[in-house]
């Protein structure tokens, strides 16, 4: 009998918790912070699925130039440079959208210590930090794979940067013929870049899945 009451008296517990968690304490403020969180993520997402194209279209480019070497590289240069301007927008414009969405989950977290202030009832009060301390866990580990996939992308984009100054010098079939083991060299970096961005990308899946499990468009 008294394990059954302790049963009833945890599912009554986790019930109001789960409802705390969702309206924040009477009001809607929580569920739409994670709502917020959801969307931040979700168009960081889309970010790096448009860098990632990018990157396949600035390697593309850029082995054109070698195989037009002997013939007439300018398009494919032209083409290049077009293709590596595209990606230093998008990547720029992806590192904002991870800013955005760094930030709508500090509030997120930060407008859920305060609700957690107002409970009363310890245990009740118990659950919702272990709840909270879990997603926030959650969200944290996107910051596990993007910061390696930036130590990686900057410097390879650096490189490319510095192709494209030397080759608006040097299109010559000896110039271009001198660099070819550089761009083989920066086309397997950006083969690994893509594949950083894939490991990034299934990561904020998971932790979207995580934070609003209701597909709810932010308002």
């Amino acid at each position: 009998m008294k394990d059954t009451y302790q049963q009833l008296v945890t599912l009554a517990a986790s019930t109001v918790v789960a409802t705390t968690i969702l309206t924040g304490c009477s009001t809607t403020a929580g569920y739409k912070q994670a709502d917020k969180t959801g969307a931040g993520i979700a168009e960081f997402r889309v970010e790096i699925t448009k860098a990632k194209a990018a990157v396949d279209d600035t390697v593309t480019s850029l082995g054109q130039v070698a195989v037009t070497a002997h013939t007439n590289p300018r398009a494919a240069f032209e083409k290049y440079t077009k293709s590596l301007s595209n990606l230093e927008s998008v990547s720029a414009k992806a590192k904002q959208r991870g800013e955005a969405m760094k930030a709508k989950g500090q509030a997120y977290f930060a407008d859920w210590e305060k609700q957690l202030a107002q409970i009363k009832n310890p245990e009740i009060k118990s659950l919702a930090t272990q709840q909270r301390a879990k997603l926030q866990t959650a969200f944290e580990s996107i910051r596990t794979v993007a910061a390696p996939l930036k130590e990686q992308f900057d410097p390879w984009l650096s490189d490319l940067q510095d192709l494209r100054k030397y080759l608006s010098s040097d299109l010559t079939v000896s110039g271009v013929d001198a660099a070819k083991g550089l761009f083989a060299k920066t086309q397997n970096g950006g083969f690994e870049v893509q594949k950083s961005m894939d490991a990034l990308v299934a990561e904020l899946n998971t932790v979207a899945a995580t934070l609003t499990p209701a597909n709810v468009k932010a308002k």
